[in-house]
């Protein structure tokens, strides 16, 4: 296709998609913090503008009447069951490109739905069909509003077929979405239980994690074994976690109680608070407690971050720039979790800690109070 046609068949696409656009602009729109929902819209584009998913949950209901006249729009625009509006991409500048802006534009509403939460279920008839919809961006979107929305499964039951079809994509994300739309359903739908439990053998972690938490949740005993298991790795990102889980049972987890005794010794300091909070919900008795001031406000949850941003936090957490006197690993990843709020001086350390035992690195503080990190 030459770039004069795909120019002319965007442009089409484009001018179909004004029309109502522009017909809805006329109409008094909902507002919130003194802007309409048309402009909150235009900025769900850019994941980190919290204030435009903040200010379309306020408007709440008062936007669905909108957002669903713009859902059904989506189901009738042209090209929708391809996927893309040109088979050609045309660059807008910027990184984007004409199908990607496109693409963005129709999936604004089901970012909105998704921001108004539970009290966007009326828009439920309207978001189901598209989780079909053979445009990537629009399914996903589809799936995660009806994820925020979390319905009775009886209001959603039509789509299970659908949801369950998701988790056989060969795309890990896609089935970690399917997960987690399943596991949004309330009550759980007992068919989706075997899925689950095979998707803890998932190649994905991130999608056998999702699996884990959804079980344990349930307070299913079949991931007990897992549980114990996983207390004896060599990550502690994922000895804090089980021991976090296997709390979640109480008493019924008693098997687990010697491994998490010999976890009291641990060096890191999360992994002692996990396994003395497992302890003290298996034998009903407090074990340990390591925090009890009240400036122990600080908490961390993070799966996957580049060392060199784990520095930069850890620098601002110290106050200090870190310099570095060694080569550090290019596109390496650290993982820590707390299990409850830490004093300024406790994350210093535990920072320190996973350091060491992560990517094999020493924090040296110089007399003249520097940091340095180094090779251990």
């Amino acid at each position: 296709m030459t770039d004069k046609i795909a120019i002319r068949l965007a442009m089409l696409v484009l001018s179909t998609l004004a029309i109502p656009m522009a017909a809805y602009c006329q109409q008094e729109e909902p507002v919130s913090r003194g802007k309409p929902l048309s402009y909150w819209m235009e900025r769900l584009d850019n994941r980190l503008d919290t204030n435009a998913r903040a200010a379309i949950k306020e408007m709440g209901t008062n936007a669905l009447p909108d957002l669903i006249r713009m859902l059904r729009q989506i189901q009738s625009a042209p090209d929708q069951n391809r996927g893309h509006p040109t088979a050609t991409s045309i660059p807008l500048g910027g990184g984007v490109s004409m199908n990607r802006s496109l693409d963005l534009s129709r999936a604004r509403p089901l970012y909105a739905v998704a921001c108004i939460g539970p009290a966007g279920q009326s828009a439920l008839p309207d978001i189901l069909p598209l989780l079909t919809n053979q445009n990537f961006l629009i399914k996903r979107s589809a799936f995660s509003a009806l994820q925020s929305i979390g319905p009775d499964t009886q209001l959603a039951r039509s789509a299970l077929p659908t949801l369950l079809q998701a988790l056989e994509d060969s795309d890990w994300s896609m089935r970690s979405l399917a997960l987690d739309t399943l596991a949004a359903l309330h009550p759980g739908p007992p068919e989706v239980t075997p899925a689950f439990i095979r998707f803890l053998d998932d190649p994905n972690e991130r999608v056998r994690e999702e699996a884990m938490r959804w079980l344990v949740a349930q307070t299913n005993s079949i991931v007990l074994p897992r549980l114990d298991k996983q207390l004896h790795d060599q990550d502690s990102y994922v000895v804090v976690t089980a021991a976090s889980q296997i709390g979640a049972f109480g008493p019924a987890a008693g098997g687990s109680e010697p491994r998490l005794r010999q976890l009291l010794n641990d060096p890191l300091l999360t992994v002692r608070q996990s396994a003395s909070n497992a302890l003290a919900a298996i034998t009903g008795q407090s074990i340990f407690r390591s925090a009890p001031e009240k400036n122990a406000n600080l908490t961390y949850n993070m799966p996957g971050v580049p060392l060199q941003q784990f520095l930069d936090i850890y620098g601002n957490l110290a106050g200090k720039q870190v310099a570095t006197a060694a080569i550090l690993q290019r596109g390496q990843t650290l993982r820590m979790r707390t299990v409850q709020p830490l004093t300024r001086s406790e994350a210093i350390q535990l920072f320190e800690e996973v350091l060491k035992e992560q990517a094999n690195l020493l924090m040296v503080h110089g007399s003249d109070g520097s940091l340095t990190v180094v090779r251990k």
